[in-house]
This record gives C-alpha cells, sequence and structure tokens, in this order.
C-alpha cells in the first residue's frame, strides 16, 4: 500500500527520529553520578566480576582505543599535544594548586561532618575510632585550606585513604584513588600562593624532587584511573546497581522519556559505563588533554542539578583536577620571554611551585 502520508510529514518524523536517536546516544553522559551516594545499601552494590569477560567491557576498551587513536592522530595534526593555548590560562597557572587544595577540602570536611570518609558510601563507625578519623580528615583537610604543613596533610590523607580498607569493601577504597592523586600532587608541588612572612620554607621530604617533577602525571593518571574504575565498579560490572539507581531518578534515562522503550535501565547504564570507561581511558593516555577535559566537563555537571548537595559536593576534587589539567595541559605552560611572545618549546619542564609576590616560591 503506497504511503499517503504528506512528504514535510515524512521529513519531520525522520528527521525528529535522528534527533531522538543522538538524544538516546548522548543521554547516558548524564548519568555520570555516582550510583552508590544515592542507592540504598543492598546486594546489587557488590559488581560482578565474572562481567569483565562480557560484550559492554570488550565495547568499552574498543571505544577507548578508538578515541585515543583519534586524539592521537589530532595531535600529530596539530603539532601541538598542549592544544588550545588561550593566553589567559597563563595567568591562572599560579593558583591551581590552591584551588585544588581547596576544593578537595571541602568535600572531606563535608563527608567527616557526617562521619563519611571521603565519600557518601564509605561510612565510619559511629564510635571513637569513627570521630578520631573523622577529625584526622579535618585536619588535612585544614592544612590544604590554609597552606600550612600542606605536605603533612597530604601524607596524612594517603593515610587516610588506606584506612578506607578497614570499613568498606576493597573496591569502595579503590573508587576514590583520585585522593591519593590529589595528595601526591600536593605532597610534590606544595599549596602555593601564599608564604608566611620571612618563615623558611618547611623541610621537603624524600622524593619530593621526582614528585613536583612528575606531579602533573601521577594526578592525570589518578583521576583516569578513578573514571574508569568507577565506569566498571558501579556500571559495566553492577548493572543492577544502576538500575537501581535509575529507579530512584527514572528522569535520567532521558532517552526511555523520549519514548525510545528499548532503551531499557539495563541498557541505558551499560551505555552510560561504556561512556564513563571511554573517558577515563583517554584521560589516562594524556592525549590533548585540554580537549578531552572541555569535552568531559559538561557530562560531569549535567546532573548536579538533579540531584542531591552530595554531588556537587562530592565531585569538587574531580572538578579540580579537571581545572588543573585543563590549565595546565601535561606540562604546564611556557612562559613567555622578554618580548612577550609565547616560549616556543611546547614541553616545557613543568615549574617546581606557583609565583608568589615577591619572587619567592609558594611550595608548601
Amino acid at each position: 500500500m503506497r504511503d499517503c502520508t504528506p512528504r514535510f510529514l515524512q521529513l519531520r518524523s525522520g528527521r525528529l527520529a535522528v534527533v531522538a536517536t543522538v538524544l538516546a546516544g548522548i543521554a547516558p553522559l548524564t548519568a555520570r553520578a555516582h550510583e552508590r551516594w544515592f542507592t540504598p545499601f543492598g546486594p546489587y552494590w557488590a559488581p560482578d566480576w565474572a562481567l569483565l569477560v562480557s560484550l559492554p567491557v570488550g565495547l568499552a576498551l574498543l571505544s577507548g582505543a578508538g578515541v585515543v587513536l583519534g586524539l592521537t592522530l589530532l595531535e600529530r595534526a596539530l603539532d601541538d599535544p598542549l592544544w588550545p593555548r588561550p593566553p589567559f590560562l597563563q595567568r591562572l597557572e599560579p593558583s591551581v594548586a590552591a584551588i585544588l587544595g581547596v576544593q578537595t577540602a571541602i568535600a572531606m570536611i563535608f563527608a567527616a561532618t557526617r562521619l563519611q570518609l571521603f565519600v557518601p558510601n564509605i561510612e565510619l563507625p559511629r564510635t571513637a575510632v569513627g570521630l578520631a578519623v573523622a577529625g584526622l580528615t579535618v585536619i588535612a583537610a585544614f592544612s590544604f585550606i590554609t597552606g600550612v604543613m600542606t605536605r603533612w596533610g597530604a601524607a596524612l590523607t594517603i593515610g587516610l585513604w588506606g584506612l578506607g580498607f578497614a570499613f568498606v569493601a576493597w573496591y569502595e577504597v579503590v573508587e576514590q584513588v583520585i585522593f591519593v592523586g590529589i595528595a601526591l600532587y600536593l605532597l610534590g608541588v606544595g599549596r602555593g600562593v601564599m608564604t608566611f612572612g620571612d618563615h623558611p620554607e618547611e623541610d621537603e621530604p624524600a622524593g619530593s624532587a621526582f614528585l613536583r617533577q612528575h606531579a602533573l602525571t601521577i594526578l592525570r593518571l589518578f583521576a583516569g584511573a578513578t573514571v574508569l574504575i568507577l565506569a566498571v565498579t558501579e556500571k559495566l560490572a553492577a548493572p543492577d546497581l544502576g538500575v537501581a539507581f535509575l529507579q530512584e531518578y527514572p528522569d535520567f534515562n532521558v532517552a526511555r522519556g523520549l519514548g525510545l522503550d528499548w532503551f531499557s535501565d539495563e541498557r541505558f547504564m551499560y551505555t552510560a559505563g561504556i561512556v564513563e570507561a571511554t573517558a577515563g581511558i583517554a584521560l589516562l593516555s594524556g592525549k590533548l588533554i585540554r580537549v578531552v577535559i572541555l569535552l568531559l566537563w559538561i557530562p560531569f555537571n549535567l546532573g548536579i542539578p538533579f540531584l542531591p548537595p552530595e554531588e556537587l559536593i562530592g565531585h569538587l576534587p574531580m572538578l579540580a583536577t579537571m581545572y588543573v589539567l585543563l590549565v595546565r595541559g601535561t606540562a604546564g605552560i611556557p612562559p613567555k620571554d622578554d618580548r612577550g611572545a609565547a616560549a616556543a618549546d611546547p614541553f616545557p619542564a613543568q615549574p617546581e611551585g606557583a609565583a608568589v609576590a615577591g619572587g619567592r616560591s609558594g611550595a608548601r
């Protein structure tokens, strides 16, 4: 039978189908929330490690490899691993360590006041031990805020992360390895921005020269590892956890809201896991890191208006890390020469600390 539908309606329907398909593809980006933060504890929390050998995980690895290949080719075509280079980023560079420290401290203090370690799902016992751990967390956080004994606070943060294994399942602690990366970054370059009169710089711990040299790489690798691990433990290997989250917040499955009933909650979470894993692999690769950060910034913020405050506050460390990587790229921004022109070397040595007024380093 001949279709008598007017041509303009056919075209309109076709366009709507294309738009719906595209939205279905990008909708999983909105599911960047931590499912364990917003779902009640249950047996679905534990990942099914047998799913590590599954089609979604294979697709995630394939997607990550394809994105890294594309970034590599684009980087070679641009001949600049730090592209883009807007001049104003150079002015922001001295404050990045302070912003990283302060935003991380806010998340740490918020969790500690609720007897949680770093994130909502690592709950501390409501005993003297839990209060002591929360108190130590606040002390470490204040060192990040004030810049006083920041390196000691960073070392304490690493110790607190290790202590988390005593309270929850091992994978829940490994998911938060970004806090170790942030601590190592601050341990290497210091809190920056401010010094305290003529007080001599604190003694630097052994190995700090190595940490200063590789601080950005360490921060990037630990951030990428966190994103990749969470993609596996909260989505690809724990689809039931994602389904439980969508039962609490059904509007996150935008594709189903558009009438695409075949895009079930389980398929949605698998797709979200593939997208998230791809993002983690891209961060780990270090290819065109500023481009990667700019592409990730929107999905990392999309869910904030639709979830409780834990979503924003809990993501502050990751958002601050992304800010550092956006401003500094992979090796910092080349300084200008005496005539105000940008330095020619696209791979400058990483500065040892943030510049401060008076010419002294603020590596505290």
